[in-house]
């Protein structure tokens, strides 16, 4: 589990005596990506989506206590901008999106992290398998099938509470309909009979 800290923090922790950053030179530094869980694409599928974003590790030489590992703000970019530069520069992977292996209840630890072994690390990468990279790993066929058998599950779970709270929506909105619809003719009548009491 990473350990994250706030900007402030860092600020306080990494500052000398001699003002603000002056220490910065001796601090190790590396922007790395990291998975890290998309709460609108989640709440769509239905299931844990995760996508690689840009993470800072800060680290005083001999003092093991003071590493601090946290997304990578617009501050850190600036602050450290040789370390983010040589980041950007370096040939990075695809970026990671979907549901990691380790979020899937599917699997035991041991096959997540040989299916990793094999750079397989979500469930939608390993439901997409093509058949021949499958035919070498003992086992993976059966894993590729309950990875897709799952997705298709989680999709249409999502559908359906869409679609039942869309339900639920249209009967209110219908019950509200009725409400006006009653109360009309009755607010009719009131207002024939002010008028009634009125010419009298």
């Amino acid at each position: 589990m990473l350990q994250e800290s706030d900007y402030g923090m860092t600020d306080m922790a990494m500052q000398g005596q001699q003002g603000r950053f002056s220490a910065d030179d001796t601090l190790l530094v590396k922007f790395y990506m990291h998975p890290g869980l998309n709460q609108a694409k989640t709440k769509t599928e239905g299931r844990p989506i995760y996508e690689e974003r840009p993470y800072v590790s800060i680290m005083q030489p001999g003092n093991k206590d003071s590493i601090i590992q946290r997304p990578a703000t617009e501050r850190d970019k600036q602050r450290f901008s040789r370390h983010w530069e040589k980041f950007q520069s370096r040939e990075k992977d695809e970026g990671i999106e979907g549901t990691l292996l380790e979020e899937w209840p599917g699997l035991t630890r041991s096959q997540v992290e040989e299916l990793k072994y094999l750079n397989i690390r979500t469930v939608e990468q390993l439901a997409n398998v093509s058949d021949s990279n499958a035919q070498g790993v003992m086992g993976v066929n059966m894993l590729r099938q309950k990875a897709a058998a799952y997705l298709e599950t989680s999709k249409d779970n999502a559908t359906a509470e869409a679609l039942e709270a869309a339900n639920a929506r249209i009967d209110e909105l219908s019950k509200i309909i009725i409400d006006l619809q009653n109360d009309a003719p009755s607010k009719r009548k009131t207002k024939k009979k002010e008028d009634t009491d009125e010419v009298s």
